[in-house]
């Protein structure tokens, strides 16, 4: 009775899902709350109590395997207290209560409850995460198509714009041409990683050829081709890296080659046993016979052959050839000045791309004559 007068007495807390006017006329309306709040699957239909709990998950094979039945009165919400005094029917529905929330049965279906909420949430994630994946993935195709047809990254954000006109979801990141740079640096990568493992898995043998070359920015590089086998294959060139030289002494090309090698995941040791010759063009610094790259790497690697590269010969050979025969000379002393006559005014320029227009001709832009570079 003390218990029953304190429920009676505490202040009206927040409204609940369940209809109050429909509680055990035992229970005061704070008496209803405060029992909700501490049993948070009691509930009551007609004046009588059951489980939420239960009622939902009456039906499951789990129950059926664990030989564990739910109480009918429980699940259908039948409930409610004997005829006896107030105190007597009060201490009967509490008893009733505690007895249902410690039976198995109940703890089953509530674990089953909390296992379906889970899975619920696990769902939804798996399933925005597959969305999310699908439009990055169009994304990426977009962008490697851009880089495999030699099309400008400043065309990806207008792919973008069309694929989604024609249905496709492309999401709403990644549409920059910024991004699609960053997206195909990536795959490049990637690709590059997996051709360097195969190489490396098949322990093929290799060759590197390197070459110097200028920037725009007038910065030193150095082009690091292989030619290796990938996948057992037959052997063939690939474009490893272009590395920018902070000097072009034999010295600092030898160690940027080397940590190029290394970073692509070409090992020491594995150099050792695979890496059979070099080539390169015949400047000092680079087949120097005291100090030039192709004498520093021998001392590293003793079984490695170097070469000088046959084009760079044949490009030579020819240039003395041509430098031997006058009428060579003459002709392209003739050529050197009909290109200065229209690359050097813009009028004549204009007027032989006219005349080109009306013969259906292209006029191709040339560059030096007849020379090695």
């Amino acid at each position: 009775m003390q218990e029953s007068s304190r429920m009676e007495g505490e202040e009206e807390g927040e409204n609940d899902d369940t209809d109050e006017g429909s509680c055990p006329a035992l229970w005061s309306e704070s008496q209803a709350r405060e029992f909700k709040n501490r049993h948070p699957w009691l509930e009551w239909r007609d004046r009588k109590l059951g489980c939420a709990l239960c009622s939902s998950t009456k039906s499951t094979a789990v129950l059926t395997e664990e030989r564990v039945s739910m109480s009918e009165e429980w699940v259908q919400f039948k409930i409610q207290a004997s005829d006896s005094s107030r105190s007597t029917s009060l201490a009967s529905l509490r008893n009733k209560i505690r007895r249902h929330e410690v039976s198995r049965a109940h703890k089953i279906a509530q674990e089953l409850i909390e296992k379906g909420e889970q899975d619920l949430v696990r769902n939804m994630v798996n399933a925005l995460s597959e969305t999310l994946f699908a439009e990055t993935d169009s994304v990426f195709r977009t962008a490697y198509y851009l880089a495999k047809m030699s099309r400008p990254f400043t065309d990806h954000e207008s792919l973008i714009e069309l694929q989604g006109k024609n249905g496709a979801n492309m999401g709403t990141n990644l549409h920059s041409r910024y991004s699609s740079t960053k997206i195909v640096e990536h795959i490049a990568k990637e690709m590059q990683k997996k051709i360097v493992q195969s190489i490396v898995m098949c322990s093929s043998k290799l060759s590197v050829l390197i070459d110097e070359a200028t920037s725009l920015s007038h910065k030193s590089a150095m082009i690091v081709n292989l030619k290796a086998s990938v996948d057992g294959g037959t052997p063939e060139f690939l474009f490893l890296e272009l590395v920018e030289l902070e000097s072009q002494r034999a010295a600092d090309i030898e160690e940027a080659l080397l940590n190029c090698l290394d970073t692509a995941g070409f090992t020491q040791e594995w150099l050792q046993k695979n890496w059979v010759s070099f080539v390169s063009d015949g400047a000092s610094v680079m087949l120097g016979k005291n100090s030039g790259v192709a004498t520093r790497l021998t001392t590293r690697f003793p079984n490695l052959f170097t070469w000088h590269c046959m084009n760079h010969r044949l490009e030579l050979a020819v240039s003395d050839a041509v430098d031997e025969v006058q009428a060579v000379n003459h002709f392209k002393v003739f050529l050197e000045k009909i290109h200065n006559l229209y690359i050097q005014s813009n009028k004549n320029s204009r007027e032989l791309l006219e005349a080109a227009k009306e013969l259906g001709s292209q006029v191709l832009k040339i560059g030096r004559v007849l020379n090695t570079r």
